[in-house]
């Protein structure tokens, strides 16, 4: 009878409480919080290997990203190189054959894969923790010791070729190809695969690129998971101690193309009754002061379903089945692009309706619901995106890559929360121009030439990307 009545008075005294609740209005959301990305250890082996720890005992895993920073931007005048290094790496060491590694990986349950880009080349792996030293020693095997067997090259090579010859029918990939040609010229940013180049590689030159830039003191590590600082790091210079030091090559980069008006390139893609279409531009490095604000600005312009171009092009005109921006950010360089695909005899108006938006993002504040649906949205996107280990490794190192401030992670969500709609309007002015911008279409010339030429002076390209007179 105690105890009943003990429930009843503390029902009691809740029940004024859920009375004054108010259901009928939506809850205010909380300020992010003031550093939500955790605290991480450095160090930096005698080899010149820097080593970043972050500690989670949430699971029993446990992530091992190791970052080589030179990427295709070393490839020369065979592009491609760089991915065909990554692809290889654990395709046969001086330890393991293709097979032996595929079988060792497997029956830990665990993953290792390498991916070249611009900037670096990256090879992760991702297990149980109690598989700690069998995962070091895979990694360690598959960075220091591949051999790029012929017969594993041969095969990469086929496929590669293969790719090629089936993007030649695939208009993103033809747009996407010219886009970068366009925005960043004789730039290495703006080299793309042909078959002469895939063709022009040999095992030998993969060999030779990986003596020259995978180098401890070229390097980065970063570790995730269900470890100790004081417990892993014996393991770390145990596994890597033997990798020699040597010279950092670094690349000459050429000066990036300018643009004056508004010039369109059209690939001419006979049969096409859809055309692609890319409004772009150059835009700002990665280690460029206005990031996480220039979030909030492409989330509100193009960032999804919300997004003004998507609102505009597909709710309001029926001209397409979506339309994107996005802000691709590199070391030397960056660009702005904004998306769509759309019926040929519409492909100029949707053309005319993206520079609008632009122009109006520019000219008018945002309104102040739009604008918190769109920090709210960046925000919890971020938030989420912090349980995902090999996300949280790649910003560890993108810090160090980048040379982004320390306290860059730490401060992120709190500046996207706050960040006010004269800011975003100033941030549109600096870095996007409606009047300077390269036009690229993918469709058919004789439908959509004589509408683009009211637009921007047209240059004509074939399939294979090459002018056309």
């Amino acid at each position: 009878m105690k105890t009943l009545l003990v429930l009843s008075a503390a029902a009691l005294a809740a029940a004024p409480l859920h009375a004054a609740i108010d259901r009928s209005k939506k809850p205010e959301p909380a300020p992010a919080p003031a550093a939500a990305f955790p605290d991480y250890q450095e160090h930096t082996l005698s080899n010149g290997l820097k080593v970043f720890i972050i500690e989670d005992n949430r699971k029993p895993t446990l992530t091992l990203r190791l970052l080589i920073k030179s990427g295709s931007v070393f490839d020369g005048p065979k592009t491609g190189l760089t991915g065909f290094v990554a692809s290889l790496l654990n395709r046969g060491t001086q330890k393991r054959t293709a097979a032996a590694f595929a079988n060792e990986t497997d029956f830990i349950g665990a993953r290792l894969e390498a991916a070249a880009g611009p900037d670096a080349i990256s090879v992760s792996t991702t297990g149980l923790t109690k598989y700690t030293e069998k995962l070091l020693d895979l990694m360690t095997d598959a960075v220091m010791n591949p051999v790029f067997k012929a017969d594993e090259f041969t095969k990469q090579q086929r496929q590669t070729l293969s790719q090629l010859s089936a993007e030649k029918q695939e208009s993103e990939a033809l747009a996407n190809k010219l886009s970068g040609k366009v925005l960043f010229g004789a730039h290495p940013y703006g080299a793309y695969r042909t078959r002469e180049t895939v063709m022009a590689i040999t095992p030998e030159d993969l060999g030779v690129f990986h003596k020259a830039h995978f180098l401890p003191n070229n390097a980065s590590l970063a570790v995730v998971g269900d470890i100790k600082s004081a417990t892993i790091l014996p393991l770390i210079e145990k596994a890597f101690g033997s990798w020699q030091r040597g010279e950092v090559m670094k690349a000459e980069m050429p000066a990036l193309p300018k643009s004056e008006g508004v010039n369109v390139h059209l690939v001419d893609r006979p049969g096409s009754v859809q055309s692609n279409i890319i409004v772009a531009q150059q835009g700002p490095p990665r280690s460029g002061p206005d990031l996480p604000e220039l979030n909030v600005l492409n989330a509100t312009l193009g960032g999804g379903f919300s997004g003004r171009l998507f609102q505009n092009l597909r709710e309001r005109h029926g001209w397409t089945y979506g339309s994107s921006s996005f802000f691709d950010y590199r070391k030397h360089a960056g660009s702005f692009e904004a998306t769509a695909e759309t019926r040929n005899e519409v492909t100029a108006p949707a053309i005319g309706e993206i520079l609008n938006e632009i122009r109006r993002i520019r000219q008018e504040p945002i309104p102040a619901p739009e604008l918190e649906l769109q920090r709210q949205y960046n925000v919890g996107n971020y938030l989420l995106s912090l349980e995902n280990a090999g996300r949280t490794a790649t910003r560890v190192q993108d810090i160090d890559l980048y040379g982004l401030p320390t306290d860059f992670y730490k401060t992120y969500a709190k500046r996207m929360d706050t960040v006010t709609a004269e800011q975003v309007q100033a941030l549109a002015n600096k870095y996007l121009n409606p009047d300077n911008v390269s036009v690229i279409v993918v469709g058919e010339a004789q439908d959509v030439k004589p509408n683009l030429e009211k637009i921007g002076k047209v240059f004509v390209y074939d399939t294979e990307l090459k002018p056309v007179q």
